[in-house]
């Protein structure tokens, strides 16, 4: 009996796990380190040890490219909108960082600056965007990278997480 209770629960459970915020679009990666930018240089990542690595768009769209679509700020009554680009997850990756005690911070180009452990930010899945509606996000549109968060997973209280809407990036450093 509890083996047929179990055979029955099991596809329920399966469901039950929750799946990513995101579609991935196309496969991708560096296969070593970040490419050196031949055009604008539209983001600056900066490992614990102080190495810099400018990348352009075409080192960002070397990366695994995902589509999430999302309100885009906790406060706004607009439809969903649908933004492309990258997964802060696979840069953790693709700069081999150990992400015991990693803490990342975003650097924008008004200057403001927020800090937060890679262990708060990874189960939010954060996407760079890059592209909102099919549309390359500008400087006077939030970009040309902003963070981009599952608001509908951060309920009940999406306003913990408003300053993590960061918009027009252009460092992103990582330290211990």
């Amino acid at each position: 009996m509890l083996y047929l209770v179990l055979l029955l629960l099991l596809p329920w459970l399966a469901g039950c796990r929750e799946s990513p915020s995101y579609a991935v679009v196309r496969e991708g990666g560096w296969a070593g380190a970040p490419p050196a930018p031949t055009g604008e240089v539209l983001l600056t990542l900066i490992d614990p040890d102080g190495r810099g690595y400018d990348l352009d768009r075409a080192g960002l769209e070397r990366l695994t490219w995902v589509r999430r679509t999302t309100r885009h700020h906790p406060h706004e009554s607009e439809p969903p909108a649908t933004f492309e680009g990258v997964l802060l997850e696979q840069i953790v990756d693709e700069l081999d960082l150990a992400e015991e005690g990693l803490v990342v911070r975003f650097i924008a180009l008004d200057d403001y600056r927020l800090d937060r452990p890679w262990a708060d930010l990874k189960p939010l899945e954060p996407v760079l965007a890059l592209v909102q509606d099919g549309q390359p996000l500008t400087v006077e549109h939030y970009g040309p990278v902003r963070v981009i968060l599952p608001y509908d997973r951060l309920k009940p209280d999406p306003t913990r997480y408003n300053a993590l809407w960061v918009w027009q990036v252009r460092v992103i450093e990582f330290h211990y």
